[in-house]
C-alpha cells in the first residue's frame, strides 16, 4: 500500500516535471528563430479573482507571492522588454514579455511595484483617468461588491458582466440596479496620482485607458473623442509627461477609434485579443495581449501561453 502511494507520487512529480520543461521546449522551439512580444494582461490582486470556485472579498487583496512567482519565471525563460525597442529592432531573438496592467487599481502599486522594480521588468500600467485620486468605483467592481455583501446575485452579475466583456450593452434596468444598491464609500481602490506619479518616475510608462471606461465602440465619435483626448491630456497635466500608449476598455473599438488615437499620437494601442506579437506582421495600434491573474498557477501560465502561441 505504501509502495504504491509512493509510486503515485513519484509519478505525479515527473508528469508536473515533463510538462513543466516540455512546455518551456516547444515556447522557445517555436520562436527561437524569430523575435516576438509576449504581453500580459493583468488587472488587480483582489481575491474577488476571475474562478468561481472561491469567491473571495473584492476589498482584500493577496497573491504577492504568486505574483512574485510569475515574475522569476518569466526573468528565468524570458527576456522583459518594452515595444519601443521591439519595434525598433533591439529585442532578443525568442520571445520577449511585457508585463500590463489595466484600470489603475492602488494594489498596482503596493504590490506590483516592488515585484516588478525587483526583477527589472518591463511593464504599462494603463490608467482611468476620472477615477485616479477619488474614492469613486468603476462599474464592474460595484457589481461585484455587491455580490460579496448577498446584496445581488452572483449569476446575474456574472451574466451582465460577460456580456459587457464581450461588447454587448448591459441593461438599462440592471445599471439602474446597481446604482440604487451600492450607495455607500467603501475603501478607495484606485491608485492616487502621487503614486501614479512613482510608477511612472521608478521608469514604468504610464498609458491612457479612457476617462471613465466607457467601452468605445458602442459611443459615437464625439464621445469616444471625451473619453479618449481627455485622459492622454490629464496624463501629461499630473505627470508632465506624453503618453504614446493605449488600451481600449474591454479590448473594444472601431475604425474611428483608431482615427482618434492617431489624431493624438498614440503610437501603441493595446486590444484583449488573445496571442502573440510576431515582430513580422505586427500592428502597433492592434496589440494582443493574453489575460493572466496574479492567482495563476505557473501551470495555468504555461497552459495560457500553449494554447495561443499561433494566434
Amino acid at each position: 500500500m505504501k509502495r504504491s502511494i509512493l509510486f503515485y507520487y513519484i509519478k505525479t512529480l515527473l508528469s508536473i516535471l515533463l510538462f513543466y520543461s516540455g512546455s518551456i521546449f516547444l515556447l522557445k522551439l517555436f520562436f527561437s528563430k524569430r523575435e516576438s512580444l509576449l504581453i500580459l494582461n493583468y488587472h488587480n490582486f483582489s481575491k474577488y479573482n476571475n474562478y468561481k470556485i472561491k469567491r473571495g472579498n473584492i476589498q482584500e487583496t493577496g497573491y504577492a507571492d504568486n505574483f512574485e512567482k510569475q515574475m522569476r519565471f518569466y526573468k528565468k525563460h524570458f527576456n522583459f522588454c518594452y515595444p519601443e525597442d521591439f519595434f525598433a529592432g533591439k529585442c532578443a531573438k525568442g520571445i520577449n514579455v511585457l508585463i500590463t496592467f489595466d484600470d489603475g487599481y492602488k494594489d498596482n502599486y503596493d504590490i506590483a511595484l516592488p515585484i516588478l522594480e525587483k526583477y527589472k521588468a518591463a511593464a504599462v500600467f494603463f490608467i482611468t483617468t476620472n477615477f485616479i485620486g477619488s474614492n469613486n468605483w468603476l462599474w464592474h467592481d460595484k457589481v461585484r461588491y455587491l455580490v460579496v455583501k448577498g446584496k445581488m446575485n452572483a449569476n446575474e452579475a456574472e451574466h451582465q458582466l460577460k456580456k459587457m466583456n464581450l461588447g454587448f450593452p448591459v441593461d438599462i434596468a440592471f445599471k439602474n440596479k446597481i446604482e440604487t444598491l451600492f450607495h455607500e464609500t467603501p475603501k478607495r481602490l484606485i491608485m492616487s496620482w502621487e503614486e501614479v506619479k512613482q510608477l511612472s518616475d521608478n521608469g514604468f510608462v504610464i498609458g491612457a485607458h479612457t476617462a471613465n471606461h466607457r467601452i468605445l465602440d458602442s459611443l459615437d465619435e464625439n464621445e469616444q473623442r471625451n473619453e479618449i483626448k481627455p485622459s492622454i491630456n490629464k496624463i501629461k497635466e499630473n505627470l508632465q509627461i506624453k503618453t504614446e500608449h493605449f488600451a481600449f476598455p474591454n479590448g473594444l473599438y472601431n475604425e474611428t477609434t483608431l482615427d482618434i488615437l492617431k489624431n493624438n499620437k498614440i503610437k501603441y494601442a493595446y486590444t484583449t485579443k488573445n496571442g502573440f506579437n510576431k515582430f513580422e506582421n505586427c500592428s502597433k495600434v492592434r496589440l494582443k495581449r493574453i489575460g493572466i491573474n496574479a492567482s495563476d498557477t505557473i501551470d495555468m501560465v504555461l497552459l495560457k501561453l500553449l494554447r495561443n502561441a499561433k494566434k
